[in-house]
């Protein structure tokens, strides 16, 4: 697949998952499968670049239910990484951006309880 041969595609597939940790600990970006809506093809992306972009776009409901739906695809550890990770950037997210994209501070709490549960 063109995609995988992309050097720079495999050099994100190899980053590493929390820039923070020290070299020794580093972790695999977990990939998930997407569907390109223009041409219809699949292919694999970092899940956080994936929930970024819907963040950005405003589409938080549509990013929290893929975190929660791919997070048997991860280690507990990464799941708990990712969605704090997650509830960091959307609660970043001015009170206006919430109201449009139809989330509020009172789900990001939830979300975390959620998170700290599993």
């Amino acid at each position: 697949m063109e995609y995988e041969e992309d050097w720079f595609m495999r050099q994100v597939k190899a980053a590493v998952f929390n820039p923070f940790k020290k070299v020794s600990e580093v972790q695999v970006m977990p990939m998930i499968l997407v569907t390109d809506e223009g041409t219809g093809e699949n292919y694999s992306v970092p899940i956080q670049s994936y929930l970024s972009e819907l963040i950005l776009t405003l589409q938080v409901n549509q990013a929290e239910n893929r975190l929660f739906s791919e997070s048997k695809q991860m280690t507990d550890a990464q799941f708990f990484e990712l969605g704090n990770w997650f509830y960091d950037l959307v609660e970043n997210l001015s009170d206006e951006e919430l109201e449009t994209a139809n989330f509020s501070r009172a789900e990001i709490a939830q979300g975390r309880a959620e998170l700290a549960n599993q």
